[in-house]
């Protein structure tokens, strides 16, 4: 076999795994109470509402990118509305494909509206990955388990629901790819230094619209090796997170360490990851010895 042969093999494996129509339907739920917690939190329709001064460094750009247009408030409700209707269509398994289509697609005029007033950040609001997981799962098998009027129908699974869940799991492990790669790509390893999370750690614990919790902050940038090891931590956190993906051995260490390293994240930095929930997607929610497995005998697909 060639080195092509096995690559692509490799490929297949990794993409077309069997998992379970369980594991699968958990993603669908956990991306739509995320997304609903976010929009039933906020008033974002709101936005649109705001005098026309405020929308003068919005770029025509981003207007058209995502069809916003200030001063039509009323219209965005009616857009929240349908896309909390669609949220709880998905949430329950109910025309679930389709529900999920019109929320990632609501999602997606809708989530702007916040962020171009306070941070492109993709992940600081926790709209970005319900968009993209759920507009995957608009196109796979997600209510083949939990889902309402779904009977005692075994949640049987195979290739079909692997490889959503796969991407819907790559869609959360890249914000702290991309996070450790922004780190190094602006400071290099000194990012991680001790200097640089004491600045860090100050500066977000003199913020009085942000603060929440100021004395572990404070107390940990007095403490030069504690800052290190917090810098050195956070950089190995987001470039090795990723490993997630491929090993289910180290998710047991991985999942558990990236919750504590939110929680400490909060109480140091007053810095809250909305997209934490989204962990329990690596989480296998179904047995996988029901899964559906392809032939023994079928080969790896080959290429000339």
């Amino acid at each position: 076999m060639t080195v092509l042969a096995r690559a692509c093999g490799g490929w297949d494996r990794f993409w077309f795994a069997p998992e379970s129509a369980r594991s699968l339907a958990a993603a669908r739920i956990l991306l739509s109470a995320q997304a609903l917690w976010i929009l039933l939190s906020r008033d974002i329709p709101a936005l649109s509402a705001l005098p026309v001064e405020f929308w003068t460094d919005v770029p025509m750009s981003a207007r058209w990118r995502f069809l916003i247009w200030e001063g039509h408030a009323g219209l965005e409700r009616a857009l929240q509305a349908v896309a909390l209707a669609a949220l709880v269509g998905a949430l329950l398994g109910v025309a679930a494909r389709a529900c999920c289509l019109l929320a990632a697609l609501l999602l997606y005029h809708l989530a702007p509206l916040e962020t171009l007033f306070f941070t492109p950040s993709p992940w600081a609001k926790g709209l970005t990955l319900p968009v993209l997981g759920l507009l995957t799962l608009s196109l796979s098998p997600c209510a083949d388990a939990l889902r309402i009027g779904g009977g005692k129908r075994a949640a049987a699974g195979g290739p079909e629901h692997g490889w959503p869940l796969r991407l819907a799991q790559l869609f959360v492990c890249q914000p702290y790819l991309f996070s450790g790669i922004a780190k190094l790509e602006s400071a290099g390893l000194g990012w991680a230094s001790a200097a640089n999370i004491r600045a860090w750690l100050l500066l977000a614990n003199q913020d009085d619209q942000l603060a929440v919790f100021r004395a572990p902050g404070l107390w940990l940038a007095d403490h030069p090796a504690l800052c290190a090891a917090m810098g050195a931590a956070g950089l190995a956190m987001d470039l090795g997170f990723i490993l997630v993906l491929f090993s289910r051995r180290s998710r047991w260490v991985l999942l558990p360490a990236a919750a504590l390293f939110h929680a400490a994240i909060l109480v140091t930095q007053n810095y809250a990851f909305l997209s934490a929930p989204l962990l329990l997607i690596f989480v296998d929610w179904g047995p996988r010895d029901g899964a559906r497995r392809p032939p023994a005998a079928a080969p790896p697909t080959t290429r000339a």
